[in-house]
């Protein structure tokens, strides 16, 4: 790349967007899908796959709203909204954790700890990058999940002897005893 700095300086970055807009359509002409409706910021690689799921759920409602149009557009965008604003919270969350805590020892503590629970427990618990990045489950309850999961995994965090016995099964058992009955994954 001989003109690495010349290249560099004469083609600057642009900045990072969220879209949320609604509606999405204008009555029966016109329906904006992907990017146009709900652009995201990329620290979870998932804006391609919405708009993929867009179209997925647009191809269901052709079967169901037949010539339709303005009905089939309403019900979309109704569909699709919650989960595209919840991708692009997920974005930002993943964002803030990728800048502030995959250093901290902490943070790095639960992530290990929420992966021997799903290793484990794998019915019991699903971490939130695994529901987002290698599930079928829509944005919007994977995002609830994940706020569910925070609000156990602070407890579990604070449990006496956890640094030093986190992986052991006596440990796990009682991480799952507190964990059960608590909004999770199934």
């Amino acid at each position: 790349m001989p003109t690495l700095v010349e290249d560099y300086f004469n083609n600057p970055t642009s900045s990072l967007a969220i879209i949320r807009c609604f509606p999405w359509s204008y009555k029966d002409k016109v329906i904006l899908l992907g990017d146009a409706s709900h652009a995201i910021v990329p620290f979870y690689g998932q804006g391609m796959n919405a708009g993929f799921e867009d179209i997925t759920i647009l191809c269901q409602l052709m079967e169901e709203f037949g010539d339709d149009w303005e009905g089939l557009f309403k019900a979309l965008e109704t569909s699709r909204k919650p989960n595209a604003d919840a991708i692009a919270d997920l974005a930002l969350r993943n964002f803030i954790e990728m800048r502030d805590f995959v250093a901290d020892e902490k943070f790095l503590l639960q992530k290990k700890i929420e992966a021997k629970l799903a290793e484990k427990y794998p019915d019991d618990w699903m971490p939130l990058y695994s529901q987002v990045t290698f599930s079928h489950i829509p944005y919007a309850q994977a995002l609830a999940d994940g706020k569910a999961h925070d609000a156990i995994m602070e407890k579990v965090m604070n449990l006496p002897g956890l640094a030093e016995n986190w992986s052991s099964d006596e440990m796990l058992e009682k991480i799952m005893g507190m964990i059960k009955g608590l909004p999770h994954v199934k």
